[in-house]
């Protein structure tokens, strides 16, 4: 057993073994804020409740995932009392002058799926044998996540608050844990990526945290960002049963308050179970002068401006990011492939010439080098690829980097046996999809499936990662290859398969028709 005084109390861990003999602690489940129940439910997280006595942190409560129906199967997991966070460090005697880096990792899921403390799935082993502190965490997915009525009781974006609460917990008391406050690496995974990068542009997270890495996702993907909060509410509720007025936000937001949470976790599955855009997602905010707004201006002109944190920054993706897309929705990939209509899968107004013109353009970018033999839905895979991910994230990239900061661009290549996607859909394509890379950061239950190669692999991922997050600068005397940063006179970034390798300019005529897109209409 091991012993942590918090703000709140104390904490009972465990003393744990990674598979390689690396001995570590962890602390399961430890509240960072209070549950957000009853009257707190859709608002700003508060700080959490002290305790007397010792506080088990053994063991995590699998209800205390938050509220969400499963993928496959649609079954309900997880409850609103859900704002918990693991903490995993190599030492408890540290003291001020030998403290660990930091790494602390939000989860994907489209910001209505997914958990951050089911140890099953993101053993922290890999990261600690580098010697770092590991923190995990959940945060309010869904309606309870992201609920935006242009009112104070339901303001949005609540969920991207919960990771500002955490952090807040972090700065608090990790040193408890032996980590270093003053060396925080935020990092993340698709939504858990996009939320890095939200939490770059916020300045309610200011000073809490130093370096990022955003793995597959960006602010500027489509999927992130609701510029419609009121229509998606308003479908949610017309199949919740609501009768009344549609026009009442007070009323609409009481009504959802005092609602069962399985009606709505339910009738949000419904509603946007086939859907390319999952709706309850980041929005831009009223600020009601309270500071509790966390983003009130378009995620692209606070980019394009310069408005967000400037830290060291790791940016990429996979390079079959678009199997995701026609996995879950194989009717958007079979309309695209039979009616070449690109332009379509953009929400903008756009001008007619300009649709003509774009459709035109994307249609021979995306064309042109299909070989005979190539796969049906190569171009779909491709173009889904490109637009869900690779070009918000390269452009988001882009535009950091010509202001100062240092970026680091990779694309993962490796197709290995914990491919993680792959594996959950028994995929069996060349490449590699959105969110492979989860089983070569942490540990997880496909992990006992890895080869030699696959854990070459994941040495060298958890190695770059761990050393960006002492340094700054992601090397590593076993990889031969020096990583450079960005610049806009050769754009390179690296590929990562068994070996590394470094390019440049990453797709450029399909990314430049992004980039005029993305600076006509995303105002």
């Amino acid at each position: 057993m091991a012993k942590v005084t918090v703000s709140e109390g104390t904490l009972r861990g465990s003393k744990v073994k990674t598979d390689s003999g690396v001995e570590y602690y962890e602390f399961l489940g430890v509240p960072y804020a209070k549950p957000p129940l009853g009257n707190l439910r859709f608002k700003s997280p508060q700080p959490p409740d002290s305790w007397e006595g010792e506080r088990d942190a053994t063991s995590i409560d699998i209800e205390n995932t938050c509220c969400q129906m499963e993928m496959k199967q649609g079954i309900h997991q997880g409850s609103e009392d859900c704002l918990y966070l693991n903490v995993y460090t190599p030492t408890l005697q540290n003291s001020n002058s030998n403290l660990l880096p930091v790494m602390f990792f939000i989860h994907g899921g489209g910001f209505i799926y997914g958990n951050g403390t089911v140890k099953e799935e993101l053993g922290p082993d890999y990261l600690i044998e580098n010697g770092v502190v590991v923190v995990t965490i959940n945060y309010r997915l869904g309606v309870f996540g992201f609920l935006q009525l242009g009112i104070p009781e339901a303001a949005g974006n609540m969920g991207l608050k919960d990771q500002v609460q955490a952090l807040k917990w972090v700065q608090n008391n990790i040193d408890k844990f032996g980590g270093d406050r003053n060396n925080v690496t935020i990092f993340g995974i698709s939504a858990g990526s996009a939320s890095v990068e939200y939490q770059m542009m916020s300045p309610s997270a200011k000073g809490l945290f130093h370096k990022a890495i955003l793995q597959s996702g960006s602010s500027l993907n489509h999927w992130t960002i609701n510029f419609e909060p009121k229509k998606t509410i308003l479908e949610l509720i017309k199949l919740m049963g609501y009768n009344g007025n549609t026009d009442d936000d007070q009323a609409i937001y009481e009504y959802l308050l005092s609602s069962p949470t399985f009606l709505i976790v339910e009738s949000c599955y419904k509603l946007l179970g086939g859907r390319l855009f999952l709706g309850f997602v980041a929005t831009i905010e009223k600020d009601f002068g309270n500071n509790e707004a966390f983003l009130t201006e378009n995620p692209y002109r606070i980019l394009k401006e310069g408005r967000f944190l400037k830290v060291p920054v790791i940016k990429g993706f996979c390079n079959k990011e678009g199997y995701l897309t026609t996995v879950l929705y194989p009717k958007a990939a079979d309309n695209l492939v039979e009616n070449k209509n690109f332009i379509q899968n953009w929400t903008y107004e756009m001008e007619a010439n300009d649709k003509e013109r774009w459709n035109s353009s994307l249609l021979t970018a995306y064309t042109e080098d299909i070989q005979p033999g190539d796969e049906c839905d190569k171009v779909a895979v491709d173009f889904f690829g490109d637009f869900d991910f690779i070009a918000g994230i390269w452009l988001s990239g882009e535009l950091m980097a010509n202001l100062g900061v240092p970026v680091y661009f990779y694309e993962l290549c490796y197709a290995g046996n914990i491919n993680f996607l792959k594996h959950y859909f028994d995929l069996k394509k060349e490449g590699t999809a959105h969110g492979d890379d989860l089983a070569y950061i942490f540990k997880h239950t496909i992990t006992k499936f890895a080869d030699e190669k696959d854990i070459a692999v994941r040495t060298n991922l958890t190695k770059l990662w761990t050393n960006f997050a002492k340094t700054s600068v992601p090397t590593s005397d076993d990889i031969a290859v020096r990583w450079p940063a960005y610049n806009k006179s050769s754009a390179v970034y690296i590929s990562i398969n068994e070996d590394i390798t470094i390019k440049s300019n990453y797709e450029p005529k399909k990314i430049t028709i992004f980039k005029e897109i993305y600076e006509k209409y995303e105002k």
